[in-house]
């Protein structure tokens, strides 16, 4: 049998977001933790992504007025979660 101590050992600088399946608890979560999200766009679908801390929550919609959509942005923008646009690796930031 083989233990290991956290979920992160052996990734070298690769971390884990640990996925929730459930918004409210997310939000009870965050507390006054500093969050991100991300809204992606693809075939009109819209994907939210947010992540405080270890964990995360994504969901698609279908439509721009969800009411969960519109409560997810609300409480981030409340919040002053930080919009994130796009991601790249840090050693291909600055030319």
């Amino acid at each position: 049998m083989i233990f290991m101590p956290s979920l992160q050992d052996g990734l070298g600088d690769n971390k884990l977001v640990n996925l929730i399946e459930d918004w409210d608890v997310l939000e009870e979560y965050a507390g006054e933790k500093l969050g991100f999200y991300q809204l992606l766009s693809n075939d009109g679908i819209i994907e939210v992504r947010v992540q405080t801390g270890r964990i995360g929550y994504k969901k698609e919609f279908t439509a721009g007025n969800d009411q969960l959509l519109t409560k997810i942005l609300d409480f981030c923008k409340k919040r002053r979660f930080i919009q994130i646009s796009e991601n790249m690796r840090d050693d291909q930031f600055f030319k």
